[in-house]
């Protein structure tokens, strides 16, 4: 028979908000590994800003009247959507704190509708920067800054309908409380990022 002194874990709770639960540590190193990729990504865009006179770079594609700087409509209301989005995403992150189920429905469901209102004029952004991924370095880093952000936010708006469909037809319980608070940290990083992207891609070249 072993004497060893063994911990008792049993009446410990299998989840928990924040840093006391395995979840937030994953989620938080996912964004701390993406956060160094997009860091890549501006890094490769001012390295290549250094090497041309003109930015935008000119294509021959191009006529001579037509002003190379990317349109700014699509890209300022996709800020203030996500910037706007982050309202009902804190009062669902503190609902589900709270244990409030119908106020995690409404919020998630509003932050559904953002997420796919951002995919769409994210859609128009690509036209609005006037270059193809192929014209020049300049549309190669544009295009995939603005790529790499839209697979984060095709990838929360899913998580954020698979979680309101488990909340409207299944049990709310804690695991999934944690995984909506979870979510929320993603999506105020994914919103975080743009704010950053959206000034490099959209002032960088109107500085000159």
């Amino acid at each position: 028979m072993s004497t060893r002194a063994v911990i008792d874990i049993s009446g410990l709770p299998h989840h928990e908000f924040d840093t006391y639960d395995p979840v937030w540590w994953g989620n938080n190193l996912l964004l701390a590994i993406e956060t160094s990729m997009f860091a890549i990504l501006i890094a490769t865009y001012f390295y290549l800003r250094q090497n041309f006179a003109l930015w935008p770079p000119p294509v021959a594609q191009l006529t001579a009247t037509l002003d190379p700087l990317p349109q700014l409509t699509y890209g300022t209301l996709n800020t203030l959507l996500l910037v706007l989005s982050c309202g009902p995403m804190i009062l669902t992150d503190k609902a589900a704190r709270q244990g409030s189920r119908g106020v995690c429905q409404f919020g998630l469901v509003i932050c559904v509708l953002c997420g796919l209102g951002a995919i769409v004029l994210r859609g128009f952004e690509f036209s609005a920067v006037y270059f193809r991924w192929d014209s020049n370095a300049y549309g190669s880093v544009v295009w995939f800054m603005l790529g790499m952000h839209m697979m984060h936010l095709l990838v929360l708006t899913t998580e954020s309908v698979l979680l309101a469909i488990w909340i409207f037809t299944r049990e709310f319980d804690m695991k999934h409380r944690v995984d909506i608070v979870t979510v929320a940290v993603y999506w105020y990083w994914v919103t975080a990022i743009w704010v950053l992207l959206y000034a490099i891609i959209y002032f960088v070249p109107r500085l000159g």
